[in-house]
């Protein structure tokens, strides 16, 4: 037999039934409790942001600007640049705080025979509010000319720390950053390929006879947060 509806006034119970409670074992009805995940931004651009009313914590992911390439010519290789690494964060602001974001550019390739630029800095830091250490995305290392690329730097001071993928191949792919693969590598007197992806690498390339090029462009990085009531 289908069960049918229990008239409320009937139960031995405390509290108000309505909408906004719900009955727990001990026969209490209780508000219900707000919380959970709100909502998600994300900026790559600087600029400052307030955190919303009624967000009580917050998940930042913070990474990088990707390196550019080095420029190749003449039967030389230009190396890719690399990602602009990562720090994820758990952090509890309170509501009205004001963080600055602070995004630096994405590293453009290199001219013919020179090496590209490093990608800049992300940073997060307290503008009022609640405080904390400032909290930075290293940017990718530059591909080079007739060389490898410099070490990547590994961030710290997040609850996860993620090193920019490294652009080791002479003329490969851009490295990799915390969001997906950089730039395609150029061979043969292929062109190679800016980067599109937040923080990624552009790609490297290597020529033949009198060809040149002008090394590919990282991609800018990136900062989202996520939001929780």
């Amino acid at each position: 037999m289908a069960l049918t509806k229990v008239d409320k006034t009937l139960l031995e119970t405390t509290g108000v039934a309505d909408a906004t409670t719900y009955l727990r074992g001990d026969g209490a009805w209780t508000a219900i409790a707000s919380g959970g995940f709100d909502d998600l931004v994300s900026f790559t651009s600087t600029q400052s942001y307030t955190i919303p009313a009624s967000i009580t914590k917050q998940v930042f992911i913070v990474t990088g600007s990707g390196g550019g390439a080095g420029g190749s010519s003449g039967g030389y290789f230009a190396s890719a640049g690399s990602a602009g690494g990562t720090v994820i964060k758990k952090l509890a602001l309170a509501a009205g705080s004001v963080i600055q974001i602070t995004v630096g550019i994405a590293g453009t390739g290199g001219a013919t025979t020179a090496n590209g630029v490093d990608g800049g800095d992300v940073t997060v830091a307290t503008t009022s509010g609640t405080s904390f250490a400032t909290l930075t995305g290293p940017g990718g290392m530059r591909g080079m000319y007739n060389e490898r690329p410099n070490a990547q730097t590994v961030p710290s001071g997040g609850d996860i720390n993620l090193a920019g993928g490294y652009a080791g191949s002479y003329y490969g792919v851009g490295g990799s950053s915390y969001w997906g693969g950089g730039g395609s590598g150029g061979f043969n007197d292929t062109a190679a390929r800016d980067a599109l992806v937040p923080g990624s690498g552009g790609g490297g390339s290597m020529t033949g006879g009198s060809t040149s090029f002008v090394g590919a462009d990282g991609a800018v990085g990136i900062v989202v947060i996520h939001l929780y009531k």
